[in-house]
């Protein structure tokens, strides 16, 4: 957490420049790995069988998949870095995200969707959520 940010002299170029997108990528990977895990390990009263995977990509890239027993209930979100943007696009799920990373006005390192600033657990829950807890047609 950034300190000093409402001094006048606060170096906000250092804070930038240690605001990096390929850490925050980083962190938002790790935080969907325990995601996963967390899903995988309760049913939260659900009988759907759904299972979860957590696929991490060689390069910029990380994916969550849904194993449900019909196709038409599987589905698959994918996390990528794109320069300076995470893209984040879901297959079988209406997922659609793309976050900037910056400074917010206190010096925090944030991420920014449109001009909304988010926290990585807000990050994750709007690219997770329905793949995650989807209500399924019986």
């Amino acid at each position: 957490m950034a300190t000093g940010s409402d001094k006048d002299d606060f170096d906000w170029v250092t804070a930038q420049a240690g605001c990096s997108v390929e850490l925050m990528f980083q962190r938002l990977q790790d935080g969907a790995r325990a995601d996963v895990e967390k899903r995988k390990s309760a049913t939260f009263g659900r009988t759907d069988g759904w299972r979860f995977e957590f696929h991490p990509d060689e390069g910029d890239g990380f994916e969550v998949v849904r194993i449900a027993g019909s196709s038409k209930a599987s589905a698959t979100v994918t996390f990528f870095r794109e320069g300076s943007r995470v893209e984040i696009t879901g297959d079988g799920v209406d997922v659609q995200i793309t976050a900037i990373v910056g400074i917010n006005p206190h010096g925090d390192c944030r991420y920014y969707v449109g001009e909304i600033e988010y926290l990585g657990w807000e990050v994750r829950k709007q690219a997770l959520d329905l793949l995650f807890f989807e209500e399924t047609e019986d």
